[in-house]
């Protein structure tokens, strides 16, 4: 998010975009955002709060979709894949 530190990553990436519910301010997004960033597998994660979206970089082989939603509830938000 913020790019302090650079994540080390095997170049198989993938996005994933989520349609988020529950968002009520900015810090939500930030939130959301520095909990995925600390997964491993993440390489980079975009909330956006006016859209109520997420655009998340992850590595397949060390995360699947599921395990982000499942982080991304456990905050108490709401979230669905974007086809």
């Amino acid at each position: 998010m913020f790019g302090f530190f650079e994540k080390k990553s095997t170049g198989n990436t993938k996005t994933l975009v989520l349609s988020l519910s529950g968002l009520h301010c900015t810090s939500c997004a930030v939130n959301i955002d520095l909990t995925l960033e600390d997964l491993l597998g993440v390489a980079d994660s975009k909330t956006n709060y006016a859209r109520s979206r997420a655009t998340i970089d992850f590595e397949p082989d060390k995360i699947d979709p599921e395990k982000i939603i499942a982080e991304v509830s456990k905050l108490g938000y709401s979230a669905k894949i974007v086809d």
